[in-house]
């Protein structure tokens, strides 16, 4: 069995940040988000892989999860409109992606609250198929 290192957690992190930033937010930050938010930002993007990624000898395949956040309209209601826009973006990058390594499809959505930060998310769940196509 040949090592392959498209599975490494960097690399789909890598993958991820590239193919989220900018299509999706320009706020898109992987693993956690920035202790400070900018009052200006309207919207962020979080790539979250804290699931296992399985290596199956032939590929690999995992989970990540895609969290959107909308900061909330100005009553404090949830900014649908947003969150939207912010998951449309994630199905255009999903099926704009060009990188024969990394094969992604949508699972589920579903939403949160994030009290700490007062901002409502989606979390889009993504299956992850990994192959070695570099050899």
């Amino acid at each position: 069995m040949e090592y392959n290192a498209n599975m490494n957690i960097s690399n789909i992190e890598t993958f991820l940040d590239g193919l989220f930033r900018g299509t999706v937010s320009d706020h898109t930050f992987v693993g956690t988000l920035p202790t400070t938010i900018k009052q200006d930002w309207n919207d962020m993007c979080l790539v979250d892989l804290s699931n296992a990624i399985l290596d199956l000898d032939a590929k690999g395949t995992g989970l990540a999860f895609i969290w959107l956040y909308a900061k909330p309209n100005r009553d404090g209601t949830k900014n649908v409109k947003k969150m939207s826009e912010l998951e449309n973006a994630i199905q255009t990058a999903i099926e704009s992606n060009t990188n024969s390594n990394y094969s992604i499809t949508r699972s589920s959505t579903y939403t949160e609250y994030d009290s700490l930060r007062k901002w409502h998310c989606n979390i889009v769940e993504l299956n992850i198929q990994i192959f070695n196509n570099n050899q």
